[in-house]
């Protein structure tokens, strides 16, 4: 009986150790890293739009579209980021800066969850709008960010009732510095 009880302690010893190393295997696949979690559309920008200038820094949530569009029609690219607001449910507010006085513009009350950049080719602008686009529109083909809001955002926004923005689509453009706003 003894040497069946060794036997026993012995064999559950050997299946709890093979058991741990295991799990230690599954581990080192999985990539449990923290720092492997991001929120860049890198990545995706990669395969999708290669010669876009883009950027995330993962410590300060801010996605960088600089250099993209000239958006006061100087003649020189324009710095545009979505700045995050921390919070389990991360979202980010738009920030431009334009090159004609390097002032920074933040549009706090306009905020998105997705700030992906979306291709205009293929676009119904009032139906397909995701995350956001920048698109030459009206007559004088006026440099114009349009962002689509999330129902929440968009529906206990004030600011955006006191400019009369109707629809979930706010369109963002330039005059002599000043921003312009309409919606879709």
């Amino acid at each position: 009986m003894k040497k069946i009880t060794i036997l026993l302690i012995s064999i559950l010893i050997f299946a709890c150790s093979q058991r741990q190393q295991n799990e230690k295997n599954i581990d080192k696949n999985v990539g449990t890293d923290d720092d492997s979690i991001s929120n860049s559309f890198e990545a995706s920008y990669r395969k999708t739009n290669p010669a876009l200038k883009y950027s995330y820094d993962n410590i300060s949530q801010i996605h960088n579209y600089s250099n993209n569009w000239d958006l006061d029609n100087d003649g020189i690219k324009d710095e545009v980021y979505f700045v995050g607001t921390g919070g389990a449910h991360l979202f980010y507010f738009l920030r431009v800066v334009l090159s004609t006085d390097k002032k920074p513009r933040e549009f706090t009350f306009i905020e998105t969850d997705y700030p992906i950049l979306t291709g205009t080719d293929t676009l119904n602008y009032k139906k397909d709008v995701h995350g956001f686009i920048v698109t030459n529109l009206g007559e004088n083909l006026t440099p114009t960010i349009i962002i689509r809001l999330d129902d929440q955002i968009y529906r206990n926004n004030k600011e955006l009732n006191k400019m009369k923005i109707k629809t979930k689509n706010v369109l963002i453009s330039f005059e002599n510095g000043n921003p312009k706003y309409d919606s879709l």
